[in-house]
């Protein structure tokens, strides 16, 4: 994780914009109290700022001294004032936010479920497994994952379990959707990209695969290279030509998606083939070392 060296907790760009920064341990010290969490929430609460005293006795604490000094440990980080009265700062909001999602209260469990589809290499049917935080969702036959990922436990809770495995893909197309934007779901941290076509166990499987990885928080997710080109404009163009909504199909009913359908054409430098077929239509591209499109063609 970076974090500043400097004694002024700042970092000056050189164009006149300036980060505070603080430290992971300062930041899970300020948060480390009853009194304190209940202002959050209090505050994430409120349809309006709150008063001194109103949020006060909605937190319920007579000492107005003791609550006071909490209060104030919030602010600036996590609370901020206003004219109106005391309300979240954006970071306050993701703490609650993450607190109701139940990223550290809740976890999620039972028997593994039947998912509608079959696996693209075996043609054996799927299941998904939900333990703690993880979720997996695999072929019964050759055990292949399609989907493997922590999620959290507050995003599947609205949800009947029978409607999990769909949620959970939903989830994972958002993941992916961060990481190729360039942001850390975990951290918000800035994420390479490193297409790969020997350096992954799911090589085992695909010819070759996308890592993103997290510059501060060394977050890792892997994913096959074809999948990397779900959303790209000319695929989505594609499918939509041929009567398919990309949107409302799974990733594992999409066969180019879930096979290993990559080919690499070129090792120095690395250059790997999509080829996507449709009713007899092909839509051939080609990705770089970053797993950027490069080139794409019709045949």
């Amino acid at each position: 994780m970076t974090e500043d060296s400097g004694s002024d907790g700042s970092d000056d760009s050189g164009d006149g914009a300036v980060i505070e920064r603080q430290s992971a341990d300062e930041a899970f010290e300020m948060l480390s109290n009853g009194t304190r969490l209940s202002i959050l929430k209090e505050l994430f609460r409120a349809d309006e700022p709150h008063t001194f005293t109103e949020l006060r006795e909605a937190v319920g604490m007579r000492d107005s001294g003791q609550f006071n000094y909490h209060l104030d440990k919030l602010i600036g980080r996590f609370v901020r004032v206003t004219e109106e009265g005391y309300e979240l700062t954006t970071a306050g909001v993701r703490v609650v936010g993450a607190i109701i999602a139940g990223e550290f209260t809740k976890t999620f469990g039972g028997e593994p479920m039947p998912v509608e589809g079959t696996c693209q290499l075996c043609g054996g049917s799927l299941a998904g497994h939900f333990e703690g935080n993880h979720i997996r969702i695999a072929c019964e036959r050759c055990d292949r994952s399609v989907i493997s990922l922590n999620m959290l436990p507050g995003a599947l809770e609205p949800y009947p379990r029978e409607e999990w495995p769909l949620v959970a893909e939903r989830w994972t197309r958002r993941e992916l959707e961060m990481v190729r934007a360039g942001f850390c779901p975990t951290c918000r941290g800035p994420v390479d990209r490193q297409l790969s076509a020997d350096e992954s166990d799911l090589v085992d499987v695909f010819e070759a695969v996308v890592t993103y990885s997290c510059q501060r928080c060394n977050m890792e997710i892997t994913a096959n290279a074809a999948t990397n080109v779900v959303p790209h404009p000319a695929v989505v163009g594609f499918h939509y030509e041929h009567g398919i909504d990309i949107e409302e199909t799974t990733l594992w009913e999409l066969e180019w998606a879930a096979s290993p359908t990559g080919e690499v054409v070129s090792e120095d430098p690395l250059r790997v083939e999509i080829p996507i077929e449709l009713d007899g239509d092909w839509l051939v591209l080609v990705l770089d070392e970053t797993a950027t499109v490069i080139e794409k063609r019709r045949e």
